[in-house]
């Protein structure tokens, strides 16, 4: 049967965000004959954009609601706003500030595409009527299995780790064939507007990047403690545990050596710190698995990226369904900053294994 004309009248809802990604893919789904609607969430209300000076590109703004108004217009889709602030605030934010409240870095981008993107917006159109969810996002679904990009240097499936399993077939990714030059060749080609508009690179809901005043905005009081060297010296005074991550080396105060930060605790309100040296890790636990396999195996090898921009690991990776379904991992070689909150994603090849939240490093 000609794929083609399987395609043809197919409802897809494409995540359109205002970007050139979701732009090209929702261009790439009409080339195919998909019967195409766009869907623009907007996470947060609009006045935050107002009130806050935007000093990095975000998504979700009000110029991405305007972008993305004129990328339907101009293809001839029918255009839904999605508001999904409340939920946002429950799923996201709110444990945005709960894990930095337990002295974690946490990952709201992550579980943004499970709860929001792919959870409250493709449930409004799946009842909708469409059949599959598409976005612009660079990874690849083959045979229900998520797969890195094609274009390795933009893979998102890092990010989309966080999708279900069973949500994978109602999911359609067009950019994951394609590199990034491309993507904005056809939208230069195809006299898509924003061509050459810049990708968001921070929170949606902190435009500023400003987090002593999202805490302060939001209620939250956020004291100051000592930093402590391993030896058990004072050396100084942060400004509180949120501003601080796992392997950060400014630290606002002149240390006299290079000194990085080696873990937070909550219950003395302190930052340890040491040398470099001293922040590698041969082990990690991780926890709340989102699995691909079948099943995982009592032991198996992969490779394993902990944060967005890190170079992939080789490791063995042990899973005790007896220990509350966590993986027990040793790196092939010390690895540095291994964060409690962070996402841990594992690999075989391209294709994506499983992915959990880093527990603790050791």
């Amino acid at each position: 049967m000609n794929v083609e004309i399987e395609k043809k009248g197919v409802k897809v809802g494409v995540l359109l965000s205002g970007g050139v990604d979701s732009a090209v893919a929702l261009y790439l789904l009409l080339k195919e004959g998909y019967d195409v609607t766009a869907y623009h969430m907007k996470t947060v209300r609009d006045e935050l954009y107002i009130t806050k000076q935007i000093k990095h590109k975000v998504c979700c703004s009000p110029s991405d609601t305007f972008d993305a108004q004129i990328i339907a217009k101009k293809f001839g889709v029918p255009f839904k706003i999605i508001h999904v602030e409340d939920v946002f605030k429950e799923r996201i934010i709110d444990y945005f500030i709960n894990e930095n409240l337990r002295g974690r870095t946490p990952n709201p981008c992550f579980f943004c595409n499970d709860y929001i993107k792919f959870g409250a917006v493709m449930d409004v159109a799946l009842s909708d009527g469409m059949e599959y969810v598409a976005s612009g996002h660079y990874a690849r679904i083959i045979d229900g299995k998520l797969y890195k990009a094609v274009d390795e240097s933009k893979d998102q499936s890092y990010f989309l780790a966080s999708i279900k399993k069973e949500k994978l077939k109602r999911i359609i990714l067009p950019n994951g064939y394609y590199t990034k030059d491309e993507i904005r060749k056809i939208a230069q080609q195809q006299g898509i507007h924003v061509a050459h508009k810049i990708d968001s690179q921070d929170l949606c809901f902190l435009p500023d990047n400003d987090l002593k005043s999202f805490f302060k905005d939001w209620g939250v009081d956020v004291k100051a403690g000592n930093i402590i060297t391993t030896d058990g010296r004072i050396i100084g005074k942060h400004d509180g545990l949120p501003f601080y991550t796992i392997g950060q080396r400014k630290l606002g105060i002149a240390a006299g050596s290079k000194l990085y930060v080696r873990a937070k605790n909550v219950d003395g309100n302190f930052i340890l710190v040491a040398p470099v040296d001293k922040l590698y890790d041969k082990h990690m636990v991780v926890s709340n698995l989102n699995v691909y396999d079948d099943y995982l195996p009592n032991e198996f090898r992969a490779s394993v990226k902990i944060r967005k921009k890190f170079k992939e690991v080789g490791c063995t990776v042990q899973y005790r369904e007896e220990d509350g379904g966590k993986l027990f991992v040793t790196f092939d070689e010390p690895t540095f900053a291994v964060t409690p909150g962070q996402i841990a994603v594992f690999y075989d090849g391209p294709r994506v294994i499983c992915a959990g939240v880093i527990e603790s490093g050791k």
